[in-house]
């Protein structure tokens, strides 16, 4: 895991900074956005680890030519966009929740991001006609989710509930005069989020269905047994698709795809790449792993028993 290893002290820098700018907040604020930082925190065991948000700068720092420290300060500038947005999540969620300071919380979290962004780049910059696209990218991704099928119809808007990461690229690229490779590294980072997202949603599939969430593999497997779209599979028919029909195996060979798109669109972002291999092979694996389950217990159930307890043999 270079891609996370080769980056952790500078990682820890930048938590260490926003701990610092998350203290100066109003006082009624400050445990809650302290604790909240925590859940998030990367070099924390048993924490969301949203990598790329925090890796992302230091990852095009080589392509992009900018220095550790401004790296270091577009991470600080993302992990508050991060928490912004969970926050902001959270709220359209749950909208009756008895926590009435999630929404002040993420209005005060906001200003820090845009004062980090606002010191490199002027009222004129580029910069924030980015900003805008990438906020209007994330606002239709989760106001319309339920309305279309992404997955199947446009696979990148999948991508674009985590629009806003791709702040990194234009904020690295315009630093250092390169805005013509904006494009390419954002489709390429379009390539890795959707990746995610299919991982992430094989991961959550249960509580996808139990909650009413859009979810990729849930369309995939709504696709393959050509269930009508004014009802979702139940949790029987998409364990049939996973054991029956290896649908999970051909899930994850749409990531193969990706990855001839990452070497073609950012040949020089090897840690990029190293990461998408690495959400890759966990979702092959997931697949590999159903498979050998069903072939052992189509095998008979005591070498499936043996399997799941090989220290007791």
């Amino acid at each position: 895991m270079n891609w996370f290893t080769s980056f952790e002290k500078e990682l820890e820098t930048a938590f260490s900074d926003a701990e610092k700018i998350l203290s100066g907040m109003p006082e009624a604020f400050r445990g809650q956005a302290a604790a909240y930082l925590d859940r998030f925190h990367a070099l924390k065991r048993g924490v969301s680890q949203n990598y790329i948000c925090y890796l992302l700068p230091f990852w095009l720092q080589e392509a992009a030519g900018t220095k550790t420290e401004d790296s270091r300060r577009l991470t600080v500038a993302m992990i508050f966009v991060m928490m912004y947005y969970h926050l902001i999540d959270e709220v359209m969620d749950d909208p009756e929740a008895a926590d009435k300071r999630k929404l002040p919380l993420a209005n005060l979290i906001q200003l820090e991001f845009l004062h980090i962004y606002g010191s490199y780049f002027p009222a004129a910059s580029p910069f924030w006609g980015y900003f805008r696209k990438y906020a209007a990218e994330w606002a239709e991704a989760v106001a319309f989710e339920h309305e279309s099928d992404f997955f199947q119809e446009d696979p990148v808007r999948v991508a674009h509930k985590a629009a806003p990461v791709k702040l990194s690229v234009a904020g690295a690229l315009l630093l250092t005069g390169r805005k013509t490779r904006i494009p390419a590294l954002e489709a390429a980072v379009d390539t890795v989020l959707v990746t995610l997202q299919m991982l992430d949603d094989w991961e959550d599939w249960e509580k996808d269905l139990r909650e009413g969430s859009y979810n990729c593999l849930i369309s995939d497997v709504q696709r393959e047994l050509q269930i009508p779209r004014d009802r979702r599979p139940t949790p029987e028919e998409i364990r049939e698709a996973l054991y029956v029909r290896d649908i999970l195996l051909t899930y994850a060979e749409r990531t193969d795809q990706h990855t001839a798109a990452l070497a073609s669109a950012a040949p020089g972002l090897v840690h990029l790449r190293e990461f998408h291999e690495h959400l890759r092979l966990n979702l092959k694996q997931g697949a590999l792993d159903l498979r050998q389950q069903r072939n052992l217990l189509i095998s008979g159930g005591l070498e499936y028993w043996l399997s799941k307890n090989k220290s007791l043999t």
